[in-house]
């Protein structure tokens, strides 16, 4: 797939790829082995007991590393795959996960530098659109994922999800389908996911401007009063010139629950960002206001976001990160949060 204005911000100076070690290559295949190794230290979270206040002061480690091939089958296909793991230092962290998880596990193709397939835990066709703003690393793009009733939106990836992308000219169109199982673990209780699907679109314009649409359905197994089809949409478009960036996305969630129950939200959220020399200057607002009969606060979310980040060598970053929580909780102002990092890739 070609690279779009996001594509060409994520490879500037503090998001840039450093080149994969190559494990394999003959004229047919090759096989690379890439990975990173991440420590934060700051305050990256609120105390459940008192949601005003921030934690104390605490340090992340995590690693990630993995493996993708490309098998040259022929003058038009291209056999594919990857899996990666991501590893924390602590079981108990900010992402919430084990202290080892499968990021991507998929197999697939592409087929005229056009068609693109890949089954497996693979990035969802709504990635698209969270792309548009996602440009931090420790917070930022908390609007598009807020959740609704423990249901999370635009999730950028699945298990047991089809992958289809097909690039023709400045168009990029995916699409995602998630199948279900009673065999897997219920991700929301009391009822199973049924299935999943999303749709994307993005156009890019001569200039670096990217218009972005996206469209996800998420359906369950029967509904209670607070558990639904879930519809999430939104679009996006945005604009990359001489090293500055700024994007922005707008949308909405409807979960349609039993006992005609509803709930909904309007979300929106802008990203600015200015290459200057081996600096990357970062700011973001987010913000989510609840439009269903449950929604005493209007604000659901509403944050400011702002980062700078350094590229030491080619492989290696620094980074710091200050978020400004506009939300109050029982007539309380919420902490401010902040955070550093540093980062190697190889």
């Amino acid at each position: 797939m070609k690279k779009s204005a996001i594509a060409t911000l994520v490879t500037l100076a503090a998001f840039q790829n450093a080149h994969a070690a190559i494990v394999h290559e003959s004229d047919d295949l090759r096989v690379d082995l890439r990975g990173k190794v991440q420590y934060e230290a700051g305050v990256f979270d609120y105390d459940d007991d008192r949601p005003a206040q921030r934690l104390n002061f605490g340090g992340d480690g995590k690693a990630r590393i993995g493996t993708q091939f490309n098998y040259h089958f022929s003058d038009e296909l291209d056999l594919l795959g990857k899996l990666e793991w991501q590893m924390n230092a602590e079981d108990d962290n900010d992402t919430k996960t084990d202290s080892l998880d499968v990021r991507y596990a998929w197999l697939g193709f592409r087929y005229l530098d056009q068609l693109e397939m890949a089954i497996g835990r693979t990035k969802s066709a709504t990635s698209q659109l969270v792309d548009v703003t996602d440009i931090f690393e420790l917070y930022g793009s908390s609007a598009n994922d807020n959740k609704i009733n423990g249901v999370k939106p635009f999730d950028s990836k699945k298990d047991d999800q089809l992958t289809i992308g097909y690039d023709i000219g400045n168009w990029d169109l995916r699409g995602s389908y998630v199948f279900e199982d009673e065999g897997r673990a219920r991700q929301t209780s009391p009822e199973d996911r049924d299935y999943q699907y999303g749709l994307s679109a993005r156009y890019t314009t001569d200039y670096d401007v990217d218009f972005v649409g996206a469209f996800e359905y998420q359906g369950f197994q029967g509904t209670t009063d607070t558990l639904g089809d879930m519809t999430s949409w939104g679009l996006g478009m945005g604009w990359r010139h001489d090293g500055f960036y700024v994007g922005g996305i707008n949308g909405y969630k409807r979960m349609d629950a039993a006992n005609d129950q509803t709930y909904s939200s309007h979300f929106y959220e802008l990203a600015v960002a200015y290459e200057l020399g081996n600096s990357l200057l970062m700011a973001g607002y987010n913000y989510e206001e609840g439009e269903d009969d449950l929604a005493f606060e209007d604000a659901r979310v509403d944050e400011y976001v702002f980062g700078v980040s350094y590229q030491v060598i080619p492989q290696a970053k620094i980074y710091a990160e200050y978020n400004i929580d506009r939300l109050q909780v029982d007539g309380q102002s919420r902490d401010d949060l902040y955070g550093v990092g540093f980062e190697f890739k190889f």
